[in-house]
Order: C-alpha cells, then structure tokens, then sequence
C-alpha cells in the first residue's frame, strides 16, 4: 500500500469502491455494438469496399458473440477490453483501413487500433476470413 500511495494518495483512492477501482485500471468487456459502429473511423476504400464490403463486416460484427467480439477487439487493439468510455474512449480511435489485398485475411496494426480489411466478393468469404483471423491470430506476437 505504501507504495501505491507514493504514486496516488490514499485520499484519492479513497473515492473508489474496488469494482470501479477495476473498471478504471482494467477496463470493461461489454462490448456494444451500436458504440462500436458509431465510432468506428474508415479510412480509404472504393466504392466496392464502402458500399458491400463495409455492409458485410458490421454484419458479421452482428452475429458474433461477446467473446468473439473480444477477440476481434484483441486482434486489432492488443486488448479485449475497453476503457471505462467505450469505444469513444479508445486512443487512438478504432480504424477500418481499406485493404489493397483481395480474398486475403484481414490484418492489424495493434499500436494504432487499426484493423486492415481486405475486398471481399462476398458476405460469406469475409464471414470466413475475419472469424479465421480473430481465432487463429489473437495471440500475439510469437517464436517460431
């Protein structure tokens, strides 16, 4: 404790019950999607990638459940949890960057919250792809 409170005084953290002490120090899992799409930043993209692709991927957001969603938070963020303000909250924002990729897996840039999103020529192949992604590469950085 005496460490802690050379950091925060005792009469600040006075103010926090241990759940909210937890929620601001770790952050929350519920993860809403509507938030979500709200403050969610696209950036580039054709008129295929805007109109189809962007239709198709919050529809696949959708459909998945709280830890699936945890996981595609994981595999852009670095984290499967938000802070205490939701997505408004994230610094940087969440991003949706128009891939140059075809038929690929989606890709990440962890330190910026961007997700890179491939074209897709349907709903059911980016179905595929993204839940392949958020399952097979949200474990980090790894030795071969």
């Amino acid at each position: 404790m005496r460490g802690l409170n050379e950091l925060v005084p005792d009469n600040l953290l006075a103010i926090f019950d241990e759940n909210e002490l937890e929620l601001l120090m770790c952050g929350t899992g519920d993860i809403v999607v509507q938030d979500f799409k709200a403050h969610a930043v696209v950036i580039g993209g054709s008129w295929h990638f805007r109109e189809k692709v962007l239709r198709w991927f919050w529809a696949v957001v959708c459909s998945l459940t709280q830890e699936e969603l945890a996981r595609l938070l994981q595999f852009t963020t670095g984290s499967s949890l938000l802070p205490p303000g939701g997505f408004s909250a994230l610094c940087p924002s969440f991003q949706i960057i128009a891939s140059p990729a075809h038929s690929a897996l989606p890709t990440a840039h962890t330190c910026f919250n961007q997700l890179c999103l491939p074209t897709y020529d349907s709903y059911e192949e980016m179905h595929k792809m993204l839940k392949l992604a958020i399952s097979e590469g949200c474990e980090g950085f790894g030795m071969l």
